[in-house]
């Protein structure tokens, strides 16, 4: 019998057969149970199917060529078949992204691509396309003393609340330099890119706040900073956009759950489009001008 370890993250007792150093330690009963066993081949009842994916009712089976194979089912269990000798950080870079997106779909949760900061009493939520500075501009932030729930993917609950994923960021290079942080200390994430896990444990904020603001951030060739309050059909459709592998959700059958979730949320909550320059990176321009306008703080 394997050894198991227990973990919290995003609101979840987590128990699995091999540790993940990402997350912090727990105890209890597991909501979900990580696994190393083998995965289908294929689903039989696939709804839909991507280069890397297949997905179905309670079913969904990810394969990422030379590091792992991963299935998630039923919203509480995930095999894992390796594709290497042992466990290494590779292995879990795609558990903790596209699996557990998966999983957190499966069990009608609303997982937004973006990154979340507390502000006063509540939570922030910035989101965007890849390269928008959505993890960046959360980092600047917490240099700035405010605190960290998650990055990558915030993780809203059936109470309209941010649960708190777990204490690291992932940071490019340039942005480490930009705050003044050396990259030399940090873990890299993959072995061909210039990204770290840069550890806030002091500047993470551990229990679940509720949502105030949904920012998501673009991007211009022009100076200047531009905001725009969302209301009705482009609210919806702006973050339903941002839905953490969207994809996945037709594909698992969970558009009804997804809707209802979001038809909770978006009464709550104020959500902006903001368009900020694409160069130069003006961060601390930035954060104020999210502060003032938005009026974060309050």
């Amino acid at each position: 019998m394997r050894k198991t370890f227990t973990y919290k993250a995003f609101g979840l007792i987590i128990r699995s057969e091999f540790e993940i150093p990402e997350l912090l330690v727990s105890d209890g009963m597991p909501d979900v149970e990580i696994k190393i066993r083998e995965t289908p081949e294929k689903l039989d009842d696939t709804i839909s199917m991507g280069v890397m994916y297949q997905a179905a009712k309670n079913e969904f089976l990810l394969k990422i060529n030379n590091i792992a194979k991963y299935f998630v089912t039923n919203g509480n269990q995930i095999y894992v078949e390796p594709f290497k000798k042992e466990i290494d950080k590779e292995i879990r870079l795609f558990l903790l992204g596209s699996a557990f997106g998966a999983l957190f779909i499966q069990q009608g949760l609303l997982p937004i691509h973006g990154s979340t900061v507390k502000f006063g009493n509540s939570a922030t939520i910035f989101t965007g396309l890849s390269g928008a500075g959505k993890s960046t501009i959360a980092a600047y932030f917490v240099s700035q003393e405010y605190k960290v729930l998650a990055d990558d993917i915030s993780v809203v609950n059936h109470n309209c609340e941010v649960v708190p994923g777990f204490p690291k960021m992932k940071l490019w290079n340039d942005i480490l330099q930009k705050l003044e942080i050396k990259d030399h200390t940090l873990e890299q994430i993959r072995p061909e890119m210039k990204k770290y896990q840069l550890p806030v444990t002091e500047k993470y904020y551990k229990e679940p706040l509720a949502v105030k603001n949904i920012i998501i951030i673009n991007t211009k060739n022009s100076p200047g900073f531009e905001f725009e309050e969302l209301s009705g059909i482009k609210k919806f459709n702006a973050v339903k956009n941002n839905t953490y592998r969207y994809r996945f959700v037709q594909g698992l059958d969970k558009q009804q759950d997804h809707f209802q979730v979001l038809n909770k949320l978006l009464p709550e909550i104020k959500v902006y489009k903001v368009t900020r320059p694409q160069s130069p990176l003006l961060l601390k321009e930035f954060g104020d001008f999210l502060l003032k306008k938005l009026n974060l703080d309050a």
